[in-house]
């Protein structure tokens, strides 16, 4: 009997510390290999709390990390949601920490000093820890661009981002995600970002989410009309294919779950952006979830969302990303989430 209440004991105990070390330990447990297409939801922290559809989405990225000029990470927002981490996980789902953005000033003075670059990437490593995150995902937008895709600061960045990704991998070692959130310019002969990256970054990277969007907006002039048109979609993928060398397997193909509304046809100047889910509550009566257009309402609905989905699969790409996830309907009848689902679950 005493040797039997001792087994006990000393089961309990090892439990015990087990249940301790969960709480106090991070969760190095890489987790499942997650098969192609990927779906990579972003969810802003100040979005939060959000529940997602875990079982529809293979990645979420957490936006934002701040950069800060010195190198240091601010992660507060972030760190306020831990439980969203701690579901993602449990339904499998790989949790990226992303920083920058399009309203980041700061990156550029962080990865350029290498002394400042290394500071950011122990930071990188320690959330990566502290958060029990799968990896991080790098939004690099601080880019002149220019006639011939970048300017001659350009080329500086990217030799130093370049550096950021390659000292990244070396710290957090292979089997953390590294992924980076790139603009979708192709060569067209005119302004843009096309040769801010090159055809070595990518090495260094788990995969490469195109921001297939934004090609018209406020800032575009007199380039009023769809931001992510279907011709865009495909002239960035061949370009990141052909001309940037990325193997098919690392391009995941982004898509917008938001629109631009336009005050006027010949100015892009006011222009307002009207999540999906709004433009529905917003034109009840316009069934816009079958339609990309409502007067100078510019968007994806459903049979987009759905031909871009088809591309990506029937062309055995990475995947498919969008940002961002709560601007999706709550209707499943009309949520672009469901409709990239089902799409890529088709044999």
């Amino acid at each position: 009997m005493r040797k039997y209440i001792t087994t006990i004991a000393v089961c309990f105990s090892i439990l015990f510390a087990c249940e301790s070390n969960s709480e106090n330990e991070p969760d190095t447990d890489p987790g499942p290999v997650i098969s192609r297409p990927y779906v990579v939801a972003y969810l802003p922290s100040w979005k939060m709390p959000y529940t997602p559809d875990w079982e529809k989405i293979t990645h979420l990225c957490l936006a934002f990390g701040i950069v800060q000029a010195d190198g240091s990470l601010n992660t507060t927002e972030v760190r306020k949601y831990p439980t969203v981490i701690q579901d993602a996980r449990k339904n499998k789902v790989k949790v990226l920490l992303s920083i920058g953005g399009g309203g980041s000033t700061n990156f550029t003075q962080a990865i350029t000093d290498p002394a400042k670059r290394k500071r950011l990437i122990t930071a990188l490593d320690q959330a990566i820890k502290d958060l029990s995150l799968d990896g991080i995902d790098l939004d690099y937008e601080e880019w002149e661009g220019g006639p011939g895709g970048a300017s001659a600061g350009d080329l500086e960045k990217r030799t130093a981002l370049e550096a950021t990704y390659q000292e990244l991998r070396a710290k957090i070692g292979e089997d953390k995600l590294i992924t980076a959130a790139v603009n979708a310019d192709w060569d067209d002969q005119g302004w843009g970002y096309y040769n801010c990256f090159n055809n070595t970054m990518h090495q260094y990277l788990d995969f490469v989410s195109l921001m297939v969007y934004d090609q018209t907006g406020p800032w575009s002039g007199s380039n009023v009309g769809p931001h992510s048109s279907r011709d865009f979609f495909e002239h960035a993928a061949n370009h990141w294919l052909t001309n940037r060398k990325l193997p098919k397997k690392k391009l995941v193909m982004g898509v917008p779950f938001y629109g631009y509304l336009f005050q006027s046809a010949d100015n892009a100047q006011g222009a307002e952006a009207v999540a999906y889910k709004d433009i529905l509550s917003r034109y009840p009566t316009e069934n816009p979830h079958l339609s990309d257009q409502i007067g100078l309402l510019y968007y994806d609905g459903m049979v987009t969302i759905e031909g871009k989905a088809d591309y990506v699969r029937s062309n055995e790409l990475g995947g498919i990303m969008f940002w961002e996830i709560t601007q999706d309907t709550a209707d499943p009848e009309k949520s672009l989430l469901n409709v990239i689902h089902q799409s890529l679950s088709k044999k």
